[in-house]
Parts: C-alpha cells; structure tokens; sequence
C-alpha cells in the first residue's frame, strides 16, 4: 500500500516537472525571434536616420541626418531640397484665351458728289463699280479711320463722255497705293455729257466703316 502510494507521487512530480519545461520551451520560442531581431538589426535596416511613415504603416520618406538632428534638438526640421524646389516653383501662368479678331466690317462706298469747273455734269456710270473701289481700299491698307474719302480729278470732252486724265487731287484717311487704285477704276469711265466741249471735274468718292 505504501508502495503505490509512493510511485503515485513519484508520478506527479514528474508529470509537474514536464508541464514546468513545455511553458519554458513555449516561452523561449516566443521570445527568441524578437532577441534575434534585436540582435540583428539595431538600427533601421532601411533608413539609417530614421523614418517618416502615413501612420498605417507605409513610409513616406526617410530622414536626412540633419532632420535627425533638428528633431533631437527640438528645432524645425529642414526642408528637403526636393520638396523646397517644388513650392518654390511658381504654377506656370495659363495663357489667357485669345480672343477672335472681329471681322472687318464692309465698307460702305458713297459716289459723288461730282462738280464740273462750268456748267452741270452728272455722274453717269460711275457709280457702279462700287465693290471695285471698296476692295483697292482694303488691298492696300484699309481705312485708317472710320472714314476716309478720295477726290479724283479728270477731264470729259462732250463727244465722248468718258473721264479721261484721271488722278487724284486729295485724299483722307487712305494711302496713296488705295487712291490711285481708285482712280484707275475711274479711268475712261462713262460720265454725263457735259455742256461745254470741255471740261474738269472732280467726283468725291467716300467709304464709311
């Protein structure tokens, strides 16, 4: 009875003593990795003077030397020469759009006026070439107003009728290639008949924007 007794308690202890080295094992298995990491790597493997992470465990960036040392001190970290670039570079200003140049306006022609040096002389058929004389205007320069006008000066014999020798006795607000351009178009053109044989005459043609 003694005997039993005895290996019963025999048994326990030995049974208690095996549980005691499994929790020691479990325990020096958990631990071990953290002490090798430890070991292995005091410092950051990656960043040498630290990290700057998002906060859910990415990095963003690591640190100069300087910003270690700025951030020991407790003064204001350097800027990145990177990142001062990039706020020092201005946003490059966006052209402003252009706007359509407005269409020239067509110009208005008024023929006549026309005055003969005696007697009374009509403009006959001079009037008709209008686009004619609007586009010697706008060949040669344009108006550089919003008016201007050319007086062409010429001769008519009653037997024919027509403005003979013609040229330009005054413009306004035209150049010289525009009226003399007129004054072509004028040339040998139908006029009235007048009542002498002969006479000068002068016919104003206006043009208005």
């Amino acid at each position: 009875m003694n005997s039993t007794k005895l290996t019963r308690s025999i048994s326990l202890v030995a049974l208690v003593a095996l549980a005691s080295l499994a929790v020691a094992a479990l325990a020096s298995a958990q631990s071990s990795p953290a002490v090798s990491v430890k070991a292995r790597y005091p410092y950051d493997p990656a960043c040498a003077w630290g990290r700057i992470a998002n906060g859910k465990g990415m990095l963003v960036r690591c640190l100069s030397e300087q910003e270690a040392v700025a951030l020991v001190k407790g003064a204001p970290a350097p800027v990145p020469a990177k990142a001062e670039a990039s706020e020092n570079e201005s946003t490059p200003a966006q052209p402003e759009p252009t706007k359509d140049p407005e269409p020239d306006k067509p110009l208005k022609v008024e023929v006549g006026p026309i005055h003969a040096d005696q007697g009374k002389l009509s403009i006959g058929r001079l009037h008709v070439p209008k686009d004619r004389y609007a586009e010697c205007v706008a060949k040669h320069g344009g108006l550089e107003g919003d008016s201007g006008e050319v007086h062409v000066r010429f001769l008519v014999r009653g037997d024919r009728s027509r403005a003979e020798g013609v040229s330009v006795s005054k413009r306004r607000n035209l150049s010289k290639e525009a009226a003399k351009c007129v004054a072509d178009v004028v040339d040998r053109r139908r006029v009235g008949t007048p009542d002498a044989p002969m006479v000068g005459a002068t016919l104003i043609i206006s043009f208005t924007r």
